[in-house]
């Protein structure tokens, strides 16, 4: 149901013929508008700020139906299990969609695909909220539309992967990623209360909203003036057929050291993280927290990480993305072992738990910024969705995994574990000679180029 730019974190296969280094080619744009782009500071960027305000709405809506799906099901069923089967089903199309999205951004208008991919997530939304309003909201219809979103949602996704870097000069990347991280957090810390409110007033009021935020997304999809791609070159050339254009963007990131290595953090990373979220309500619980107690200490973490957000672009303009992976990432896994000292004090868990997410968002940032830069235009899709895939396939073991160990060991070992799975990756980042090679050279506007000495795999 999110309408994101980039996958979870780092996201982005073999035969382009330009001979020169994916991060220093750029897609053509025979209008000049990406190149009176350059000029002017990221504010004053039309076509940036109207995708960024669009698929802020859009985000806004799908965090007030992510949390009215459970709610309805426990109402109208009163089983757990049930509850999770609308965003099982949704995750499920995601995931599947993907691939196919990405193979179809890199062959056909992207501006057609994200137009219609959000006319159907609306919809989707709206067959929903119809439902609701008559009163018969059955859990098959239920999760079948929900599972037409998601295949929908990843139709967006694949045609969004490239639209940052085409509407963005390269200076200016590490901003506008900060930013939609921003975006993001900000969505989050506003869509759970607002959707609370909106499911109490009445039950199918947050599907309607969700449905009418994708007109937001749609229109601004319309009005971007930058051509988003592929360009006419690109479209025109010989195809091979769809399974090998599929596997290409894999076969792109298995040439190259840096895209391998990002591909298997992020991964490991979203699996982690994924098990933090469980486990922070879990351990909270546990400790004797109301339900109203975890959810403002949620409220809380989401207010902290989306601070960080906020001053985050100006910290990866500042500090070498190297110097930002090596010592976050040792933070990162420091922070997380802390909440076992603190689960007994909720608040201060909550302030622990937001500064290791304040901590993410700049390694996000330096992770996708170094993606980007590695691929040339016409391949983005493909291989930022096939990053995403990957990203994404592990993380719902999680929440099955967490809950395990802490059944056997208790709620400490799960959080622990998450943390020495994190120091475990920050110990590998200083052994990757590509996470080294971040920020060692520049553009001389601000912009970090990966370097290579002569003759060596990027």
């Amino acid at each position: 149901m999110t309408d994101s730019d980039t996958s979870p974190a780092p996201q982005p296969p073999p035969g382009d013929s330009d001979p020169r280094p994916a991060a220093l080619t750029a897609p053509a744009d025979p209008t000049g508008t990406h190149q009176a782009a350059q000029a002017a500071p990221l504010w004053r960027n039309r076509d940036y700020n109207l995708w960024w305000s669009g698929t802020a709405v859009s985000g806004l809506g799908t965090h007030v139906s992510a949390l009215a799906f459970p709610l309805l099901i426990l109402a109208v069923t009163g089983s757990a299990a049930d509850a999770g089967i609308a965003g099982t089903c949704e995750a499920a199309g995601r995931v599947a969609g993907l691939l196919p999205a990405g193979v179809a951004a890199d062959r056909y208008p992207r501006r057609a695909l994200l137009a219609g991919a959000s006319l159907v997530q609306a919809a989707a939304m709206g067959g929903v909220f119809w439902v609701v309003a008559a009163g018969d909201p059955g859990l098959p219809l239920i999760a079948a539309l929900a599972l037409a979103q998601g295949l929908a949602a990843a139709a967006f996704a694949g045609a969004a992967a490239p639209i940052v870097r085409r509407i963005v000069p390269a200076s200016q990347l590490k901003a506008a990623y900060a930013r939609v991280q921003a975006r993001d957090y900000g969505a989050q810390l506003a869509g759970a209360p607002l959707g609370a409110a909106l499911f109490t007033a009445a039950r199918w009021a947050p599907f309607l909203a969700d449905a009418l935020s994708f007109g937001a997304v749609t229109l601004a999809c319309l009005f971007v003036r930058t051509p988003l791609g592929p360009d006419p070159a690109g479209r025109a050339a010989a195809r091979p057929p769809v399974v090998r254009d599929l596997l290409t963007g894999l076969a792109y990131i298995r040439s190259k050291a840096f895209l391998r290595y990002a591909m298997l953090w992020s991964a490991a990373t979203n699996l982690l993280l994924a098990g933090l979220g469980f486990m922070f309500v879990v351990t909270l619980r546990s400790h004797g927290a109301s339900p109203s107690v975890i959810g403002g200490a949620e409220a809380l973490a989401a207010a902290c990480a989306l601070g960080g957000a906020l001053v985050a672009g100006q910290v990866v303009q500042r500090v070498p993305g190297h110097r930002i992976v090596l010592t976050v990432s040792w933070l990162l896994a420091a922070g997380v072992g802390s909440l076992v000292l603190l689960a007994s004090r909720p608040w201060l868990a909550a302030l622990c738990l937001g500064a290791s997410l304040v901590l993410v968002t700049p390694l996000n940032v330096v992770f996708t910024t170094g993606v980007t830069q590695h691929v040339p235009d016409a391949m983005t899709a493909r291989v930022l969705t096939t990053m995403g895939t990957a990203a994404q396939s592990f993380a719902w073991l999680a929440p099955a995994a967490s809950g395990a160990l802490a059944d056997a060991f208790g709620v400490d070992a799960p959080v622990l574990a998450i943390a020495a799975g994190l120091a475990l990756l920050a110990a590998a980042n200083h052994a990757v000679p590509a996470v080294r090679r971040l920020g060692a050279g520049s553009t001389g506007s601000g912009e970090e180029t990966p370097q290579t000495p002569h003759g060596q795999e990027r």
